[in-house]
């Protein structure tokens, strides 16, 4: 007599059998969007690698160490540093693929066994259950209803037994191509770790030729006070130039919306600019891309940040950053990162190259170590507007100094320009 515990056992094992299958496939999706992510963060790093790369053969040119050549050396440092982290996140991502194939390789050979045994006790059970006695067993049916419930019990039993044997094909293919899977992911594992000691290599090559550069440098101390000396009365007068620029166009704006409120301390007077309709739209929409500006260079990487910080070799001596510098290469165009209007186009004493203010509503962006300048003052720019190109300077390389002023106070750029 054909059993209905095996049969019942069966159907239960088989949904639970496709519940794995739609939990593991949702699961490896989740990790397929991480190891997406991780390929366009590698290909980007890449990128920038290439970049710097070649800035650093345009530094090398000038055959004597310098600060520009430092900077993009510890560039190219970090970039690998992020590379050697990205490789080992895709290790951790193949790691657990493993564990997870691994897993299920187990289950589906434990699986195929178990069903196996059970479609070998349905065949014995079928053996016993022959067509004289299948016969017997409808002909001994009291009604005819119990007759139909009889036969259409054999077909299902029959269905089941085909079921059972399409189970036992799927399930073996399954275990294959999991075998298969693992050996792939495995030799996968093993690529990227010959990478990551490539990357480890170069890591340390590179710290190593910073450390020459440090060592070089700091022969020449006595040098270097000196550039710092004329670097920071340059900065001072740029500084007082764009000072005096925003106080002037502040109290231009005065003229053009009216006089000031007579209850206003003078001092606020060139603090605060008084905006048109059309200045408090675009100062509005300027305000609104924090974070999200484009960059004034399309290659290039902040080599120094906004502020105060120690100089790179020099120790206890600290340097003042009105702005970010941004190594790039030279010849490289500089564009506007918003519209605006030219405010300026002029010259510091003691500084490489030209100077551009572009006015924003109240905001101002400065543009410092530009030639062959496009635009004069007065001119209305686009956003990705050429301004000029990055002048080459003897001591800093092919540096844009950039600068976000707030009416006459000075922003972070790195709060604004679009993130990496």
């Amino acid at each position: 007599m054909i059993n209905f515990r095996v049969l019942f056992n069966f159907r239960l094992k088989f949904q639970f059998f496709i519940f794995c299958c739609f939990l593991v496939f949702s699961l490896q999706s989740l990790c397929q969007k991480s190891k997406k992510q991780l390929e366009r963060e590698k290909k980007e790093n890449l990128r920038k690698i290439e970049q710097t790369s070649e800035i650093l053969k345009e530094v090398k040119k000038e055959k004597k160490v310098s600060l520009s050549q430092l900077a993009v050396l510890k560039q190219q440092a970090r970039l690998k540093e992020r590379s050697i982290n990205g490789i080992q996140q895709e290790l951790g991502l193949i790691q657990s693929d493993i564990v997870t194939l691994q897993s299920e390789e187990e289950k589906l050979a434990l699986n195929l066994v178990n069903i196996k045994k059970e479609y070998a006790a349905m065949v014995y059970a079928a053996s016993k259950a022959s067509i004289k006695n299948q016969l017997m067993f409808l002909i001994a049916s009291e009604t005819f209803n119990q007759f139909l419930r009889r036969l259409q019990y054999l077909r299902f039993y029959a269905e089941a037994r085909r079921q059972q044997a399409n189970h036992i094909q799927q399930v073996s293919t399954n275990l294959a191509n999991k075998k298969v899977r693992l050996s792939e992911v495995k030799k996968g594992k093993e690529v990227l770790l010959s990478a990551e000691e490539i990357e480890k290599r170069q890591l340390e090559s590179l710290k190593e030729d910073q450390k020459q550069v440090v060592n070089q440098l700091a022969q020449k101390e006595e040098e270097l006070k000196d550039k710092i000396e004329r670097q920071k009365s340059a900065v001072l007068r740029l500084e007082k130039m764009i000072s005096n620029l925003v106080k002037a166009e502040i109290r231009k704006s005065r003229v053009v919306t009216g006089p000031p409120n007579p209850n206003e301390d003078e001092e606020n007077i060139d603090q605060k600019m008084l905006l048109t309709p059309e200045g408090k739209m675009i100062s509005k929409s300027f305000a609104g891309n924090k974070s999200r500006l484009m960059w004034p260079v399309q290659n290039g990487f902040i080599s120094s940040g906004f502020g105060k910080h120690e100089h790179p070799v020099l120790k206890r001596v600290y340097v003042d950053n009105l702005g970010v510098d941004i190594s790039t290469k030279e010849g490289e165009k500089v564009r506007s990162v918003f519209d605006g209007t030219i405010g300026l186009v002029g010259q510091v004493p003691g500084m490489e190259g030209q100077i551009i203010m572009v006015r924003h509503g109240e905001y101002f962006t400065v543009y410092s170590g530009l030639k062959n300048i496009m635009v004069s003052s007065g001119d209305k720019v686009k956003a990705k507007q050429v301004l000029g190109q990055i002048v080459k300077g003897e001591e800093t390389g092919a540096v844009l100094q950039f600068q976000i002023w707030k009416n006459n106070k000075r922003m972070d750029p790195e709060d604004w320009l679009a993130k990496d």
